[in-house]
């Protein structure tokens, strides 16, 4: 549960990634898997007029909320929900997607997720969820996610297989990231003290880890 309480390397680049396509999610429903909510944060910000919906396990929601009243953001039955979802619980899932397809006459057109193949032994459960709501809610959703490598041994490809999806790699320079904004050293930290607001620092060697994929059906 402790994963979801921190912003990790990948969250940034997922940020970066919604930020430069932000017009893109205009008029869509967005499913995150949030943790500090970074991408749905900046999403929620800069377009108004898409759905949001921030799912986690429940011990994570009090987190998320707690996010969104730092931002200045509320939950509201027509823009934004806070809602539980268990990977690998077609039962959480299969009422997220009646609530969508009922409640706002939609569906999701766009799930987020970062750092999200973090421990194998929830990928395939991740994997399933993604399958369900493509397979069975909307065939045109994609599944987009910041995934840091930490094991060149670790693939994905066979549960894709299983499961009927595809994988691409979105590359970093379709949405212009510079990981040198988020780089510590002595000068930037230095700068950092003049700020109001402490500015996100991270390991270079930890971002360069992190790639964009984008999974959908196949």
């Amino acid at each position: 549960a402790a994963y979801g309480c921190y912003i990790w390397p990948s969250a940034l680049v997922m940020s970066d990634y919604v930020w430069y396509h932000r017009d893109a999610f205009a008029d869509c429903t967005v499913l995150e898997r949030p943790g500090t909510s970074l991408p749905s944060l900046v999403l929620a910000k800069t377009n108004p007029s898409q759905r949001l919906i921030l799912s986690d396990i429940p011990s994570i929601l009090p987190v998320v909320r707690g996010c969104l009243r730092l931002n200045d953001l509320d939950e509201s039955a027509n823009a934004l929900w806070i809602r539980e979802l268990v990977w690998g619980e077609t039962s959480t899932v299969s009422r997220l997607i009646s609530d969508v397809e009922h409640q706002w006459t939609t569906s999701i057109d766009y799930i987020l997720g970062s750092d999200t193949f973090y421990d194998p032994a929830d990928f395939e459960k991740l994997l399933v969820t993604v399958s369900y709501i493509i397979h069975r809610h909307n065939p045109k959703c994609k599944f987009i996610t910041a995934y840091q490598e930490r094991s060149a041994k670790r693939s994905i490809q066979y549960l894709l297989d299983k499961w009927g999806l595809q994988c691409a790699i979105i590359p970093r320079e379709s949405f212009d990231f510079d990981e040198f904004r988020f780089t510590s050293d002595d000068d930037m930290m230095g700068d950092e003290q003049d700020h109001a607001v402490p500015l996100v620092k991270m390991n270079a060697g930890s971002l360069s880890s992190v790639f964009m994929l984008v999974i959908s059906s196949k």
